[in-house]
């Protein structure tokens, strides 16, 4: 580092290079092999450096917000951490919501923000912030390193290692790496030296059972329910859930997210679908179990939430590797900090010579089922067209394996109502972490990047329009999505809102939020094909004629908020009387 008295320090393009090709080789060496980048000049130094590193490949993202959600998507479809890379200033600021779903979610993401040096700090800089903690709370771990080039290059293999270790372990979930970067920015055309890498260390996950090893000794109470929340469970842990199932005979409530609804693991388990129907039902009051063991993120479903405010059981554990422990009715009275699908593997060889299988309860919940099934689907079927027939079109016309990714709002309530249980080897995704509507197509098109099999979004509107950038990127990043948009005009969740009905309240002005906005037009932007379907049939020909096929594709489905609304109370109060036989 050479300079005159009185002037600012000057960078070693070499020593700068050397650093940032060690902290890449290490991440390569962790296992990580995609870095989701936005062009800027601080970060020049780690772009190329990235782009240079064998092993690694690397994305270009003009809106850092939209790359901060594929990064969260792609780590989601691979299961392998993510990093991230920006420039200075607000840049990094517009990757925290992509954040803090993955800090809820526990996605792990290796965020990398460029800095300016210290001697740049605090006297006006252009693109110059306090990006020191800059995402507070929302990180599993957070540092700023010395400038970069100013240390030996295995500190920077000493970084990037801390960095993977602290974002895969004992929770996954985000990690905030800033790296001030001195001028010269551009670095020389050789390679460095190589230096030394580190091993990944064995990962000794050990399950906490706590009280579900006596709760399971001597085998399980008769009458229990599994709620299987949001999550991303293996293969292995969805069949070890559904085994669970089979070997109880508790059966088991599937969020439509939580990998444990779709796949061939639920031949011959008691997975029910309906459970938002059952629980709203006062059949479901008559039918109180002893013990409730909820896993993973808070289910969708609000109908569980207020069963359990209603009625409840006489125990309810929450089982959570993430430390979270939803517990919106304050009911839970033990928690277990385990990974859900590694502790099914521990508690099911408490079952391998004696399991206690179906019994009267296991019946009774799963005939409930089926009787909600057959009500539910006639209610559609003889319904005006609406978001739960598009819900309808995707089962009918979907292929066999599929990833599908639900927005939030009202397409993850409409799927958990209205899409039943099924074999095929269905992926079904949602941003459960934070529940926001943000990032929604971006987190989409990391999951079609990242999955070997089709990709289809269903989001709404506003989702839609959040997050436009994500959109335009998809023919750019070479993603095959299809794209379904349920239009209800929006906001039309707010219709469920108590306040909606308040005759003092402009309710469509303050809450429904029209946009008036033709949201086809806005595949010409993305260089998509369109297709406009009024009816089941028009929904399900757009399905088999755009999903698997590619580019990016846009199914933009006009609906009614007021004509949902009214169909979600129908098939609760339909089920209600079906099993109650109008005696609810």
């Amino acid at each position: 580092m050479n300079h005159r008295k009185g002037s600012p320090p000057v960078g070693d393009p070499h020593a700068t290079q050397e650093w940032c090709r060690a902290f890449f080789a290490q991440l390569v060496e962790c296992g990580v092999v995609h870095v989701a980048a936005s062009p800027g000049s601080r970060s020049t130094p780690l772009t190329v450096a990235a782009d240079r590193t064998a092993g690694l490949e690397i994305s270009m993202h003009l809106d850092e917000r939209s790359g901060g959600f594929f990064a969260l998507g792609l780590a989601r479809a691979t299961r392998r951490p993510v990093a991230l890379l920006c420039t200075s200033g607000t840049a990094a600021a517009n990757y925290l919501p992509a954040v803090i779903e993955a800090f809820h979610y526990g996605v792990s993401l290796i965020v990398l923000t460029s800095d300016r040096p210290p001697e740049l700090q605090g006297i006006g800089a252009p693109q110059t912030i306090d990006q020191n903690g800059l995402y507070g709370t929302a990180v599993r771990w957070s540092t700023t390193t010395a400038v970069a080039g100013t240390q030996p290059a295995g500190e920077a293999v000493s970084v990037a290692h801390q960095a993977f270790v602290r974002a895969t372990r004992p929770a996954a979930g985000p990690v905030h790496v800033n790296v001030p970067l001195r001028e010269p920015l551009e670095p020389p055309s050789g390679d460095p030296q190589p230096v030394g890498l580190m091993p990944v260390p064995p990962n000794t996950d050990t399950p906490e059972t706590g009280c579900l090893d006596d709760l399971f000794n001597g085998g399980p109470p008769p009458n229990g329910l599994l709620v299987i929340g949001p999550m991303d469970p293996t293969a292995e842990d969805r069949e070890a859930l559904a085994r669970l199932a089979r070997a109880t005979g508790w059966p088991m409530l599937a969020d439509p997210t939580s990998g444990c609804r779709r796949g061939p693991h639920v031949t011959g388990a008691p997975v029910l679908a309906m459970g938002d129907h059952l629980l709203r039902s006062s059949w479901s009051d008559r039918h109180r179990p002893d013990v409730v063991v909820q896993m993973g993120a808070m289910p969708t479903s609000k109908g569980y939430q207020l069963w359990l405010d209603r009625v409840g059981a006489k125990q309810i554990v929450s089982v959570d590797h993430l430390g979270r422990h939803p517990d919106a009715a304050r009911r839970i009275t033990d928690r277990v900090t385990a990974r859900p699908g590694q502790l099914a593997h521990h508690l099911l060889e408490r079952f391998a010579k004696d399991p206690l299988g179906t019994t009267d309860w296991t019946a009774a919940w799963t005939e409930a089922e089926h009787v909600a099934v057959r009500v539910v689907n006639e209610l559609v079927d003889e319904a005006p067209f609406d978001e739960p027939a598009v819900i309808r079109s995707l089962d009918r016309s979907l292929p066999e394996a599929v990833e599908l990714v639900v927005g939030n709002s009202m397409p993850i309530r409409d799927v958990d109502a209205f899409l039943p249980v099924d074999e095929r080897r269905w992926s079904i995704r949602g941003n459960r972490g934070a529940n926001g509507i943000d990032g929604q197509v971006s987190t989409a098109a990391g999951i079609a990047a990242g999955s070997d099999v089709p990709t289809v979004l269903l989001a709404g509107d506003l989702t839609v329009l959040h997050d436009l950038g994500g959109l335009t990127a998809l023919q750019r990043l070479g993603v095959d999505l299809t794209v379904v948009v349920v239009d209800n005009g929006g906001g039309g969740i707010f219709s469920f809102l108590p306040i909606a009905t308040e005759p003092h309240v402009d309710h469509r002005r303050l809450f429904h939020t029209p946009h008036g906005l033709n949201i086809a037009r806005a595949a010409e932007l993305a260089g998509a094909t369109t297709h406009s379907p009024s009816d089941p049939k028009g929904v399900d020909a757009a399905l088999n004629e755009t999903v698997g096929t590619p580019g990016p594709h846009l199914i933009h489905v006009r609906t009614d908020s007021k004509v949902n609304v009214e169909l979600h109370r129908a098939a609760a109060a339909a089920v209600d009387d079906a099993l109650t036989g109008g005696q609810g």
